[in-house]
């Protein structure tokens, strides 16, 4: 991980290179705990997912 920060900090120099690297972080720090979320809920019984999905839907379908 410090490689591909030391990579990315050297070809990105200055501060709109750096706001580069930040949003990079970032991103990859939402894409490592949704995985994260979705294992858990997998492990947890494939229905779990489902009634989330469930009462997601339905509670955004209820907005309207």
């Amino acid at each position: 991980m410090w490689a591909i920060w030391h990579w990315l900090t050297t070809r990105l120099e200055g501060e709109r290179g750096q706001a580069t690297v930040e949003y990079f972080l970032v991103i990859l720090a939402a894409t490592a705990l949704a995985i994260v979320a979705l294992k858990w809920l997998q492990g947890s019984g494939g229905s779990s997912l489902g009634d989330l999905f469930g009462k997601v839907i339905s509670w955004v379908a209820g907005k309207f």
